[in-house]
């Protein structure tokens, strides 16, 4: 039986080229951006989102256009479950409390009205 250090020596010794393959440009310092900063596989990738610049139309369309598409399309909104105006009220205390967004107290019934008659 050999001793624990033989086996992680062959360990070592079986996982090393494993380990050095996808790490080659890793070990070497990039001067340009600094001593910490290592050349490597990894890439920027640019990703092209399909274009989705529709407003809302019809009555609520001016509210719903000034306090949703900041962050959504109307695509994504009405694609949404049909929801109750209870929880579209919750996720738009929601919008307003976690992601701080500028809704007024007094735009917030009118909204999900629309919001709930944007899914019949």
């Amino acid at each position: 039986m050999s001793s624990w250090f033989e086996r992680a020596l062959r360990l070592a010794w079986l996982a090393a080229p494993l380990l050095l393959a996808g790490c080659g440009d890793l070990a070497t310092p990039d001067p340009e951006r600094g001593r910490h900063a290592f050349r490597g596989p990894l890439r920027t990738t640019r990703i092209i989102l399909p274009a989705d610049d529709a407003q809302f139309m019809g009555p609520g369309a001016e509210l719903l256009n000034r306090n949703c598409l900041a962050c959504h399309s109307p695509t994504m909104i009405v694609h949404q479950p049909r929801l109750t105006p209870s929880q579209w009220r919750d996720i738009v205390e929601k919008m307003r409390k976690a992601y701080h967004a500028p809704i007024a107290d007094e735009d917030i019934p009118e909204l999900v009205q629309h919001l709930v008659s944007s899914r019949r």
